[in-house]
């Protein structure tokens, strides 16, 4: 029951977020808010697959490979939309930092094989390294500009929750609220919201 109100809820707020961004996307004409329309669109059909199958047959999907491709899409997109917003030929001397992050995703695809299956696992190590790269290049880089800040920031959020939220799958089970998978997946809708003011600003900047 508790997973069937944590997937309608988000559901419902990727819904309300990607109607925003379309609208948004028609009246601008912009690529930034047509990118975050397919980044939404993506979560979306992910969470309404993985739904259906709470729904339909009372458990979660034993093949989650739409689910999966979807949300490889979706992080997919949140790394276009930086590179459209910021572009990487304008980022000044970005640290050493930039390399923490693809290795924290190589070591984390490592732990998770135990779990998960190892090409899965392969695939999101290569999406979300080079997801952290751009986002703390663009963190890192001198001279980037405030405006812009706040979007790589909040990405980072994002990814920090997924990852919190996959580690809890393997170590906690149970539909129960001292389950902190529901947490971070309902920290993970509250984001949703923070990420499509936080691309309005660095559209503006």
């Amino acid at each position: 029951m508790i997973e069937l109100i944590d997937n309608s809820l988000q559901i419902t707020v990727l819904m309300v977020c990607a109607a925003l961004s379309v609208y948004l996307a028609v009246r601008h004409g912009s690529r930034t808010w047509t990118l975050l329309s397919f980044f939404y669109g993506s979560w979306l059909l992910g969470d309404v697959y993985w739904l259906s199958c709470l729904i339909f047959y009372d458990r979660t999907p034993q093949i989650s490979l739409v689910s999966d491709l979807s949300w490889y899409a979706a992080f997919i997109f949140l790394y276009m939309i930086l590179r459209q917003v910021s572009p990487p030929e304008k980022l000044k001397r970005p640290g050493p930092a930039v390399w923490i992050g693809p290795l924290f995703a190589a070591a984390m695809a490592v732990y998770f094989m135990q779990w998960g299956q190892i090409l899965n696992n392969i695939i999101y190590a290569g999406i979300m390294g080079l997801l952290f790269y751009s986002v703390t290049c663009r963190i890192s880089a001198e001279g980037t500009e405030r405006e812009k800040l706040l979007l790589p920031y909040v990405i980072l959020i994002i990814c920090m929750l997924e990852y919190a939220l996959w580690t809890a799958s393997c170590i906690w089970s149970g539909e129960t609220l001292m389950n902190p998978y529901y947490w971070c997946d309902f920290l993970i809708t509250l984001s949703f919201p923070f990420l499509l003011a936080a691309s309005g600003k660095a559209r503006k900047a």
